[in-house]
């Protein structure tokens, strides 16, 4: 383990988890390639949000926390590595005109 790794394991081990996630808590970290900071918060970052997602009951583990893991790991770094090229643009279409005047009651209110 390098030094991100034990310090994710260490961080993830101080929550109240259920004990059979801490066990496999071990073998996601060890699976899990991490060289700098932005590797330690995706990495962290997805496994609350996995162990948030079992609390809540959206998610059952009907394989290993390791598939789990290491499926939304890839995933976010393929995502990262996309260029920017493919990513949608939004445009500000706002339309500035109005395709039927405005119509103000409380003048025409105000004016009988």
């Amino acid at each position: 383990m390098n030094e991100w790794q034990r310090m994710l394991y260490d961080f993830m081990y101080s929550l109240p988890l259920a004990d059979q996630l801490k066990d496999e808590l071990h073998k996601c970290i060890v699976a899990t390639k991490m060289n700098d900071v932005r590797d330690f918060v995706n990495a962290k970052d997805i496994l609350t949000n996995i162990f948030r997602d079992i609390a809540n009951g959206t998610l059952t583990i009907t394989s290993t926390l390791r598939a789990i893991f290491t499926g939304a790991y890839g995933k976010d770094k393929e995502r990262i590595k996309r260029p920017a090229a493919t990513s949608a643009i939004v445009e500000d279409n706002v339309q500035k005109e109005r395709p039927v005047p405005f119509y103000d009651w409380l003048i025409e209110r105000e004016s009988s």
